[in-house]
């Protein structure tokens, strides 16, 4: 009887297996396509050198080609993509930095993340629990990022955390709650008016 349970044990567990390709394809059916998102935002963001680590609360909208990312917690960031360009306000400082952004950086965001890495990676399955599949992506000799690590609702393919490594060990999470596709962004959220005394930094 024992080893009758194992046998369909190990029979379900095959049954109900994800492979990387099959999660590429949930990935790419929910993202591939998308108008509109938005979410609650969490950021952690390590940094090895210093043993430190900050976490930022906010809100995340991609309305491509624009991407805002605002946080309120601890302090006020505001950091906007838009047709090659950045523009990260830092609250705290009243400081406006503004760059354009290489090409092989531009879709360097949350969103289009594990799209743009998935096919250059060695792709690991790390497990599947509570309807969530954990996966790790390691680049090919990526002059950036070492690793990624993601975890997707196995149903959807909507991705619930993110993170990755650079190769200083530094890392940078992500986790998105209250998401929403293909809904109206009000236009109020692209517009914000720096304080007068902020100092713009090109």
């Amino acid at each position: 009887m024992k080893k009758i349970s194992l046998i369909a044990l190990f029979v379900c567990c095959l049954l109900f297996a994800k492979t990387p390709a099959e999660i590429q394809t949930k990935l790419l059916e929910r993202y591939g396509s998308i108008q509109t998102f938005s979410a609650d935002l969490k950021q952690s963001n390590y940094f090895s050198q210093l043993d430190q680590r900050i976490v930022y609360e906010g809100k995340i909208y991609f309305q491509p080609p624009r991407m805002l990312i605002s946080f309120d917690k601890p302090t006020l960031q505001r950091l906007i993509v838009y047709q090659g360009k950045a523009e990260l306000y830092d609250g705290s400082s009243s400081t406006l930095f503004i760059s354009d952004i290489q090409p092989e950086f531009i879709k360097m965001n949350p969103i289009e993340l594990l799209q743009l890495y998935w096919e250059q990676s060695k792709v690991e399955i790390l497990g599947t629990q509570d309807g969530l599949v954990q996966i790790r992506l390691i680049p090919q000799s990526d002059p950036l990022i070492q690793e990624l690590t993601a975890s997707l609702e196995e149903a959807t393919g909507i991705v619930r955390e993110l993170s990755y490594k650079d190769h200083s060990k530094n890392t940078v999470s992500y986790s998105f709650s209250k998401i929403t596709f293909n809904k109206p962004i009000p236009a109020q959220v692209w517009d914000f008016h720096y304080p007068e005394d902020t100092q713009i930094i090109h």
